[in-house]
């Protein structure tokens, strides 16, 4: 069976969307900060920006399925750190959507959009635990390129920064 999967662009009023795919992925929240998210998280997910972006900068996404039942979210933000490096803040799909290829399909769509936009080079900042999350991005041909340490929650980890260079 073909399935059809379409993207919704997010802003504050759609936070139920964002509510609805992190309450099915506990496992990813329990590990990033120790309990499932709230609809504070949500909203952060929509809403946080890093030092010096603007609203304008960062698109969220929601993967709806045939439905139209969320089942992933997408977070990136333009030309950051630097003119050029798009980073992907989040990709995250429910794990019943997981492991079927989406993932990767999902990601070639950011990279095309990203080189549309002026990107040369896409970011990630993996949790060091995330061992499946490694996998993934490695698989894409993602590099490390540093390492810090970040607090979720209430939980202190090791981020490791990946690279892409996709022109």
């Amino acid at each position: 069976m073909k399935r059809n999967y379409h993207v919704k662009f997010l802003n504050k009023t759609d936070v139920a969307l964002v509510e609805a795919v992190a309450d099915a992925s506990t496992d990813y929240f329990l590990i990033e900060q120790g309990h499932p998210a709230t609809e504070k998280d949500a909203l952060a997910i929509i809403q946080d920006l890093p030092p010096g972006k603007s609203k304008f900068d960062k698109f969220v996404m929601a993967i709806l399925d045939e439905e139209d039942a969320p089942i992933g979210v997408i977070d990136v933000v333009a030309d950051y750190p630097r003119k050029g490096e798009w980073i992907i803040g989040l990709l995250l799909l429910v794990p019943n959507a997981r492991k079927a290829g989406m993932g990767k399909v999902l990601h070639q769509v950011i990279r095309e959009w990203a080189i549309d936009g002026g990107a040369d080079t896409l970011r990630v900042g993996i949790l060091a635990e995330n061992e499946a999350a490694v996998g993934f991005w490695e698989h894409l041909g993602y590099r490390k390129i540093d390492s810090k340490q970040q607090t979720f929650g209430e939980k202190e980890h090791q981020v490791d920064v990946y690279q892409l260079p996709i022109k």
